[in-house]
């Protein structure tokens, strides 16, 4: 598959990792390593909670669980390291809280790094917009903010809400239950942070697949994701695309298929962390 989408050289994704490092290694200027070893597993636990447990709780995605334990328990044990006074002296010693600790600081990760690989923690927007793109040539049409009709659905309110809430759980989509219908927004890699922890965001001005309870089914596309594409794709054949690709995943999952949608998404082939 050729890909349609520009390549992601984006490092939103590391902020945390950054922030970490300048904060462990500034405290370790200005005070000792025993500080910054305790600042970092400060910061660690705050990360547990931020960035895995709250992630759990606005997505329900229960592998994001093994994030917040490992962080925590690598918190956990970054504070209570003990390092001597003299780092020339005999090693530190350490008890068996310590060391027991640290065991689970290794299983976690060693889960954690079979979920990334297995991408069970991967947001899944870029690969929902390269296929919605696969089959879209080049146009002269222009972009346009309107949404646009995409095709029809015999499903219930209910059912609908529960096919939303199977693509958030997976990390597909974010889903908005709004009066008359279920909106669902594609989360690419990165660009998960304003979903999540800004309050007043805006996912109407972002890309969309809403399907009304009444059956219909409307595609808006952002100009960003627009531009994002190599070349001006023809905009309603794409917006089409996008919308039967919705439809067809609907379809799976209303029909016991769902794993049918991940090797889909998979056989895209994006890297983990794009």
């Amino acid at each position: 598959m050729t890909r349609k989408l520009k390549p992601d050289r984006s490092i939103k994704g590391l902020v945390p990792a950054i922030v970490s490092f300048i904060v462990f290694f500034f405290c370790l200027i200005v005070f000792n390593l025993q500080t910054a070893f305790k600042i970092l597993g400060i910061l660690m636990i705050i990360y547990a909670f931020l960035f895995g447990f709250w992630s759990f709780y606005k997505t329900n995605n229960y592998y994001l669980l093994i994030s917040t334990f490992y962080l925590l328990t690598l918190g956990l044990v970054m504070l209570s390291i003990q390092v001597p006074e003299n780092l020339n002296g005999p090693a530190p010693s350490f008890n068996i809280e310590f060391k027991l600790g640290l065991l689970f600081v290794y299983i976690f990760l060693f889960w954690l790094m079979y979920l990334v690989f297995q991408k069970k923690l991967k947001y899944r927007g870029r690969e929902i917009m390269e296929l919605a793109a696969w089959d879209v040539e080049e146009g002269s049409a222009s972009y346009t903010e309107r949404p646009r009709p995409a095709g029809k659905v015999n499903y219930s309110k209910y059912d609908l809400i529960d096919f939303g809430n199977y693509l958030k759980k997976i990390l597909v989509c974010m889903t908005y239950v709004e009066s008359n219908r279920i909106v669902l927004v594609p989360v690419k890699m990165g660009e998960e942070y304003p979903i999540l922890y800004n309050p007043g965001f805006d996912y109407l001005k972002e890309t969309w697949i809403a399907f009304d309870f009444d059956g219909e089914v409307s595609v808006h596309i952002s100009q960003k994701d627009y531009l994002d594409y190599r070349d001006d794709l023809a905009f309603d054949n794409l917006c089409e695309s996008l919308g039967k690709l919705m439809i067809t995943f609907a379809d799976f999952y209303m029909n016991g298929s769902k794993v049918r949608i991940l090797d889909r998404l998979n056989s895209v082939k994006i890297g983990l962390f794009s």
